[in-house]
């Protein structure tokens, strides 16, 4: 396992028993390799050239610039997150646990926690990345059904009966080798694209 230890210079300032950024790097080091980083755009540039497993942010604060890296991580290169802050705005931390994916631990860390953190943060990432996947699996059926149904209309307009219409389609994606949404989509863009000489004469 890598891990990726942003250290806030904020936490670093006020060190506290058992919460000292050394003991949580030794403890990771059992699992696998660690860096440690103290400002936000040497983590983004890390990220960038290399693949970790798990981000560990301590800060004192969590604020909008730290939300804004987190987000950021998860859309490009989603990993276990796990957040240490002391105090938060209550609209940043919101924000950053509608999507499931983050383990927040407020007030202290000990080092003595840390493992079983880490073990429940990777539980809760791919629970919440199965739901996500899930539901863009449905949202992708949904709009598949929605461009069929759509294309269908158009093929009607033909003379076709709905189940014509659809075994049209349908030989048509085969011959292709595309699915039935993009065939849809394509037969959709060519009519679009059909109406709109039409419209400009109209308008002339």
């Amino acid at each position: 396992m890598r891990s990726l230890i942003f250290c806030d210079p904020s936490f670093a300032a006020v060190p506290v028993v058992d919460c000292d950024i050394v003991q949580y790097q030794a403890c990771l080091a059992a699992f696998g390799h660690v860096s440690v980083l103290t400002s936000i755009s040497q983590v983004e540039q890390r990220l960038h050239l290399q693949q970790f497993d798990t981000l560990l942010v301590l800060t004192d604060r969590l604020h909008c610039h730290i939300q804004g890296l987190i987000q950021r991580t998860l859309s490009s290169k989603p990993m276990v997150i796990i957040v240490n802050a002391k105090t938060w705005e209550q609209s940043v931390l919101s924000q950053l646990l509608d999507c499931g994916r983050i383990t927040f631990i407020p007030d202290m860390l000990t080092v003595n926690r840390l493992t079983s953190v880490i073990s429940l943060a990777q539980i809760r990432f791919n629970a919440a990345s199965k739901t996500l996947a899930e539901f863009k699996k449905l949202d992708d059926e949904i709009r598949s059904i929605k461009l069929l149904s759509q294309a269908k209309l158009i093929v009607m307009q033909q003379g076709f009966d709905e189940a014509k219409a659809h075994q049209i389609i349908q030989q048509q994606a085969m011959q292709k080798g595309v699915s039935l949404a993009q065939m849809s989509a394509q037969i959709i863009a060519v009519m679009s694209q059909s109406k709109q000489p039409a419209q400009a004469n109209n308008v002339c």
